[in-house]
């Protein structure tokens, strides 16, 4: 690589390593690993393992460590040459199929000092410049003569303050045992001292500087961003194509549901005209249910009106029924056209007028059109039952029988008035017998009544009783 890029990457990181977040990120790796379980954090542990190395005054022990488990893997005497002990070094070190294995110096318990130091909690954040300042306060040496470190063990139950372990070696120390390692050990990734005995177990700190440490290359690191940026551009590409095939889909569902609109609308169009046309199919039919038939109309006419009335003229139009002809007590017909369930509010239409010609009065009467079920009324104008007309005395003096009689001449018929065109064909009264004319001088026979005239063929007067 590069130098001038070495020298930046390792400024980064000397840079980094004085922040607090390679603490938190360990502190953070260890909680996160607690919260597994037992036979997880065995896993994972495994895959972290270190070589620390122990200087005697005869061999250079090497300590194999896997996870909170420690022993001893190797002895390299240091009477021997460096590069022997160096060659044996990296025996040891190829032993270990870990391309990540770290090496670490650990330093013996009775040649560092460690002070355990009440801070704030504030001043967790900025643990290495706090302890720069209050270093010749709380330990006879000043920051610059000493290699120190330290880690945040423990805080108060109100949170206020930590608890924090110091733990320092004059540099002039560090840097002649540094010097002394054989060349193999010369790139370390730490400094760390025993807590109590050699191998029992360390106090994961790093008195080495960061500038000091060994640079290594770390091929997962491109790896991961490759891995990254590919996964990255397939989640953009994934995104859009779902974008997209969400836009087609709503295209496709709004192609659909305009052409199910276009459907819909048609066949609203064809029901309201099938139901338009039901409406005048029927239109007819209805009305003749629902209101009452001409014939039944002109039969609760006839029934109600007396045998001494007859119509000239009846006209039905927009539920109006209008009346015209004679009667002998015109007032009367009031009172007898409102009981019909086929008319209503009956009255005349202008004044009643004399007939000097018949001796009748002439009348007008209009009324309102109703729904109806017409049934026979009873009048008091009905035609009573038929009593026998008793036979003329005999006279005392014997009667011859006349000669051939003329022939009676026919009864002059009522005038009547022509019905205008599409009115109904109105009732007449019906003349009773004592109306008949007889051959004159001779009483007409109780046994033969004289029939009454009828009609001519193009007058409304429509008798009474006819049916």
């Amino acid at each position: 690589m590069n130098p001038t890029v070495d020298r930046l990457i390792a400024r980064a990181r000397a840079r980094l390593a004085k922040t607090p977040l390679p603490r938190f990120f360990a502190w953070w790796g260890r909680e996160l690993l607690a919260c597994l379980p037992p036979r997880w954090r065995a896993l994972l542990a495994e895959r972290s393992e270190s070589l620390l190395v122990g200087l005697e005054p005869q061999a250079l022990v090497v300590w194999r460590e896997r996870g909170e488990e420690i022993r001893e893997y190797g002895r390299i005497e240091r009477d021997q040459p460096a590069e022997v002990q160096a060659e044996q070094f990296r025996q040891l070190r190829g032993g270990i199929d870990d391309p990540n294995l770290r090496t670490l110096l650990c330093i013996p318990a009775r040649r560092v000092l460690s002070r355990s130091l009440n801070l704030p909690a504030a001043a967790a954040d900025n643990l290495p410049q706090v302890l720069a300042f209050e270093m010749d306060r709380q330990t006879p040496f000043k920051a610059d003569q000493v290699y120190f470190d330290s880690r945040v063990v423990g805080e108060d139950p109100s949170g206020r303050n930590v608890r924090v372990e110091l733990v320092l070696l004059p540099r002039a120390q560090l840097d002649s045992e540094l010097a002394a390692l054989p060349g193999a050990l010369g790139q370390l990734d730490g400094v760390d001292a025993w807590r109590d005995a050699a191998g029992a177990a360390r106090r994961h700190v790093n008195l080495l500087p960061a500038e000091r440490r060994a640079r290594r290359r770390d091929w997962r690191l491109p790896l991961n961003l490759g891995l990254a940026a590919a996964a990255l551009l397939l989640l953009v590409w994934n995104m859009d194509e779902s974008l997209a095939n969400r836009a087609a889909a709503l295209d496709a569902m709004r192609i659909e549901v305009d052409a199910a609109a276009k459907q819909a609308k048609q066949v609203a169009a064809l029901r309201q005209t099938l139901t338009d046309s039901i409406a005048g199919a029927n239109f007819l039919v209805d009305r003749k249910r629902t209101g009452p038939t001409t014939v039944a109309l002109i039969n609760d006419i006839t029934e109600r009106l007396p045998l001494d009335t007859y119509l000239e003229r009846l006209q039905i139009e927009n539920n109006q029924v209008q009346l015209q002809g004679q009667a002998t007590e015109a007032a009367k017909l009031i009172a007898l056209l409102g009981a019909s369930p086929c008319l209503g509010n009956p009255g005349f239409q202008g004044q009643v007028q004399p007939d000097p010609r018949t001796g009748k009065e002439r009348f007008q009467i209009n009324a309102e059109l109703k729904e109806c079920d017409p049934k026979p009324a009873t009048t008091a104008s009905a035609v009573p039952a038929a009593t026998p007309i008793p036979a003329p005395a005999k006279p005392d003096v014997p009667v011859t029988a006349p000669a051939a009689a003329k022939p009676a001449a026919p009864t002059a018929t009522k005038p009547t008035a022509s019905a205008p065109a599409g009115a109904a064909v109105p009732a007449t009264a019906r003349p009773s017998a004592a109306t008949a004319p007889a051959t004159k001088g001779t009483p007409a026979p109780a046994s033969r009544p004289v029939p009454a005239a009828r009609p001519s063929p193009g007058s409304t007067e429509v008798k009474r009783g006819d049916k």
